[in-house]
């Protein structure tokens, strides 16, 4: 049975095409809504990571005190609801080149060494393998794959990292020249995802 962790990056809610994309996404890998997680990073309360969060990440779990506990307490379930689901479904919308500001923020909070990835003598590896992740992506007018993208090349660097290699990426580019003709070709694609 597929579990999947639905993410929403936007800002926008109600006129977001990055979220109606990720949920037709949803919608298409016909699971049960009691299968589907749903977090939305523009509500989640998401800070920049603090130095008492950092010593909390690398000081072993043992031998963490109460206020240790409580400063990564946040961190810690947005590590399990990874780790609990098989597939990711993620609705992001290119802000200024790249992801917006929540998403790097929650990026922060989950690379967490000993937890979704540790250092070995061949180099960094990924804890989070076996999952797939779908990436319904729009820009106003910067194409997917072009020397302005720093989009897409960041999210396959870091699930990477985590372990999260299997990753498609729906793409809506354009949205702010032709709304109706990029929406168009995304759920097109979407259309072709096999359940």
């Amino acid at each position: 049975m597929t579990k999947i962790l639905h993410i929403d990056a936007s800002s926008m809610t109600i006129s977001s095409s990055s979220r109606k994309l990720s949920a037709a996404i949803v919608k298409k890998l016909n699971v049960a809504a009691e299968d589907v997680t749903y977090r939305d990073l523009s509500t989640s309360n998401l800070q920049v990571i603090t130095e008492a969060q950092i010593g909390s990440f690398f000081t072993p779990a043992a031998d963490r005190s109460e206020d240790q506990k409580q400063v990564i307490k946040l961190s810690d379930s947005l590590v399990e609801e990874l780790r609990a689901n098989d597939t990711i479904v993620l609705g992001v919308p290119m802000y200024n080149f790249n992801v917006p500001a929540s998403l790097k923020l929650y990026q922060d909070l989950v690379a967490r060494v000993g937890e979704t990835f540790i250092y070995t003598e061949e180099g960094p590896k990924g804890l989070l393998e076996g999952k797939k992740i779908y990436v319904a992506v729009t820009t106003g007018g910067v194409p997917i794959g072009s020397p302005a993208d720093s989009l897409t090349p960041s999210l396959k660097t870091f699930f990477g990292f985590i372990g999260i290699t299997d990753i498609t990426f729906i793409n809506a580019d354009g949205t702010s020249v032709d709304l109706d003709k990029a929406l168009e070709t995304a759920y097109a694609e979407i259309e072709k995802l096999v359940a």
